[in-house]
């Protein structure tokens, strides 16, 4: 009974220490509450992770919702909704409309220690929802702003094996 009583008392703090969960799981459970549909993970994608986790020096997780068509006027509340649920330290980087096609692009970034981690959400009508996240270091970030160009060629020569 002291036991229980212990665990009660210290059961706020515990849960007030755990880091709260953000990224693209918090994303997809948004998605996936709001439109009552399920994610499916890329197949086999598994065998390419070693390679491209080395690439972008960090974590790569991708969440695919194929049957989703987003409309433009619902894109609006997912703008406002994604940013609350993700919290203060994910920050809007780029958003990218076009209403006629009915396409549209979210990406947003975390600082934490070393790394960024970006999220990237997009939405058309071929394809559905797709949900990226990745880490990546701060010196390749760096790199990439200050040459974006010059970095993709070299990184596509590298791995073409020249």
């Amino acid at each position: 009974m002291k036991g229980l009583y212990l665990y009660l008392l210290l059961l706020p703090l515990l849960s007030a220490a755990a880091p709260a969960e953000t990224g693209i799981k918090t994303v997809v459970r948004l998605i996936e509450t709001r439109y009552s549909v399920r994610h499916q993970g890329i197949p086999a994608l598994w065998l390419a992770k070693p390679f491209l986790n080395s690439s972008v020096g960090g974590g790569l997780k991708i969440e695919e919702f194929s049957g989703l068509r987003i409309s433009a006027g619902d894109s609006e509340w997912l703008r406002e909704h994604i940013p609350q649920a993700l919290g203060p330290d994910w920050h809007p980087f780029v958003e990218e409309w076009s209403k006629s096609a009915g396409e549209w692009s979210f990406i947003y970034t975390e600082s934490r220690g070393q790394h960024v981690s970006m999220l990237i959400l997009t939405s058309d009508q071929e394809d559905g929802l797709t949900a990226v996240e990745m880490r990546v270091s701060d010196k390749n970030m760096a790199e990439w702003l200050d040459d974006p160009i010059r970095n993709a060629k070299s990184h596509n020569n590298s791995a073409a094996g020249f």
